[in-house]
């Protein structure tokens, strides 16, 4: 079975407010490495985050 290679970007998780939207603004000055839509779904990659969170991202992507 052929593996498909998967490219690894480092992101940048913030923690959310429970009574904020579901959607937080990025400080204007942040650029995001990666953007992923899927669905509903929005994922948006910034610099130095850990490998480990980037690899559980994608690997419940794939799964979905």
């Amino acid at each position: 079975m052929p593996q498909q290679k998967l490219t690894i970007v480092p992101v940048t998780l913030h923690k959310q407010k429970e009574n904020n939207p579901a959607t937080v603004p990025v400080a204007p000055y942040s650029n995001p490495t990666c953007r992923i839509k899927t669905g509903n779904t929005e994922i948006t990659f910034f610099n130095g985050v850990d490998v480990h969170i980037i690899q559980t991202i994608m690997r419940e992507l794939k799964d979905r």
